[in-house]
């Protein structure tokens, strides 16, 4: 597999087998030692079937994997329902300010999730906005904190998602289909039947599937808004073991747990979920004489201004909060600064290591076909996985006792953001670079370039664009990431998001909103410097 890469513009020998490698051996490597420390009874008396059975009688761990299997669930269902609606409102209404709109639906992407929770809790929390108004009302008041607040962060992360895997598939259906409907005039229960239902058919198992694993291994989510004994997923118990209890042994189980249940969701969803157009172009719309009825648009506008609403208020209001958090608190340069360092140096090191394995495993899918591509996705299976919490576990287990691990805290969250960033950056530059090689691959041999000659010339000026969005979504989710880095960092030398989380814990509200708008824009300062910097202007 690694000789059909050689001479190719990113993947040569050593460096491919490396990016090929190292993830899975990282992964393996951290597996064995969760499997050594989670079974140090084990012996020849006792067996598998013991360890299970001591396993269904851990009362807190149950606990725990029951509520990470509830969680999820409803989170996937209310996601993936309230979107379709959503998305066959967007498709069939054209409007301007709907790329805007569209857009807008992919902020809470690249938002940091501490930043997000912020403003959840502005409009949603304790005398928010919505709590005075069921107050008013004489109802009781709806607590952010526990099962209800982690459904609803879930929802404003995963709708938007949703939407637009469901919208993509309304636009896919044929425009003669919707002609045909129109003259036959089928009305909108037919439609939904024959045309409208199919596509969900189809669409809608995956998009379920994604959804449960994003939520699945939702980490900083449920650290701010659950946390009680009846609101712990399984990545939440492994934090506390290792950071609260030092128990090592029960974290490498509920790792080792871990890992098991987001490979079966990995091979599920891989199973189920079919390849699609995923073209970049939504802003289209469909004639349907079916919704032309005055009720009709009206429902749908409805739908798309509470969507619009429920997205757009908690981002408007965290960011007046953070101005009124910068304007009524100074800020603390000596202790903001060397966050913002941290922070930059780590997605700088994320952005690293996604492009030393996304750039060679790019290039060697593009040269294989059938079932030996099917070997390259072996490394992103790897990482999907292991999450970054049940990952991070794994390489505490190994190297705390050789290493301070604070030393390593910086180096190690970049290893494993990059890492995690790796699926999202292949969706993205394979399809690039197998447009190159089937619209320039013989011209390049042709005229003999030699590899320098080939990315200077050819591969980096169509390639800038698709690069450009892997690091600013790398760095993007890297600067705002809370995950790894709450379990390896020091509290006395902090990154900006995990700085932020311990002014929410010490209820310094307003500093926390200001430093929240601080790490807002400078996350997007980095996606934009990437994105719109480094691609520069659309190549023609």
């Amino acid at each position: 597999m690694i000789n059909q890469a050689r001479q190719q513009a990113f993947a040569n020998g050593i460096p491919a087998l490396l990016a090929f490698l190292a993830p899975i051996f990282l992964v393996l490597a951290s597996l064995l030692a969760l499997w050594s420390m989670a079974t140090p009874s084990l012996d020849e008396a006792a067996g598998i079937g013991d360890l299970i059975k001591g396993l269904l009688g851990d009362v807190y761990l149950m606990r725990a994997v029951g509520f990470t299997l509830l969680q999820a669930s409803l989170s996937a269902l209310l996601s993936s329902l309230l979107a379709i609606p959503l998305a066959r409102a967007l498709a069939t209404r054209s409007f301007p300010g709907k790329t805007l709109i569209l857009s807008l639906f992919g902020a809470p992407f690249i938002l940091p999730v501490i930043v997000a929770i912020l403003g959840l809790l502005a409009i949603w929390g304790k005398n928010g906005p919505i709590d005075q108004l069921v107050t008013a009302a004489g109802v009781k008041g709806f607590s952010i904190y526990g099962l209800g607040g982690i459904l609803l962060a879930h929802v404003f992360f995963n709708l938007p998602l949703a939407t637009r895997i469901l919208l993509q598939g309304w636009l896919a259906i044929p425009s003669e289909q919707w002609r045909l409907a129109g003259q036959l005039g089928m009305n909108s229960r037919s439609i939904a039947r024959h045309m409208e239902w199919p596509m969900l058919r189809e669409r809608l198992p995956g998009t379920l599937a994604i959804v449960f694993l994003l939520c699945a291994t939702s980490f900083t989510v449920v650290l701010a808004l659950g946390g009680g004994p009846k609101a712990t997923t399984i990545e939440l118990a492994i934090y506390q073991a290792i950071r609260y209890d030092f128990d090592l042994e029960r974290a490498a189980l509920l790792a080792c747990l871990q890992i098991l249940l987001c490979a079966g969701l990995a091979l599920i969803s891989r199973l189920i979920t079919q390849d699609h157009d995923t073209g970049e172009s939504l802003g289209g719309s469909i004639a349907r004489s079916d919704r032309a009825s005055r009720l009709a648009r009206m429902t749908d506008w409805s739908i798309i201004t509470v969507a619009l609403g429920f997205m757009a208020l908690p981002l408007f209001a965290a960011f007046l909060r953070g101005i009124y958090g910068l304007v009524m608190n100074p800020v603390d340069l000596q202790a903001l600064l060397p966050a913002i360092a941290r922070s930059v140096g780590v997605a700088l090191g994320a952005c690293l290591v996604m492009g030393l394995i996304s750039l060679p495993l790019a290039q060697i899918s593009i040269h294989l076909k059938g079932k030996s591509r099917r070997l390259v996705e072996l490394p992103g299976f790897a990482i999907m996985v292991a999450p970054p919490i049940a990952l991070g576990a794994g390489l505490f287990i190994l190297l705390h006792q050789h290493i301070p691990i604070d030393r390593l805290a910086l180096p190690l969250t970049s290893l494993l953001n990059g890492l995690q960033a790796v699926p999202f950056a292949l969706i993205l530059l394979t399809p690039a670079m197998g447009q190159i090689k089937r619209d320039y691959g013989k011209q390049i041999r042709h005229l003999g370039m030699d590899r320098l000659t080939a990315i200077r010339l050819v591969h980096w000026p169509l390639m800038r664009k698709p690069i450009g969005l892997s690091l600013g979504i790398t760095a993007a989710l890297s600067i705002g990431d809370l995950g790894v880095i709450a379990l390896f960092g020091s509290p006395t030398a902090p990154t900006l998001p995990l700085y932020l989380y311990q002014q929410m814990g010490a209820y310094r509200m307003d500093q926390a909103y200001g430093s929240g708008l601080i790490l807002t824009l400078v996350a997007f300062a980095f996606f934009l410097f990437f994105d719109k910097g480094l691609a520069g202007r659309d190549q023609t």
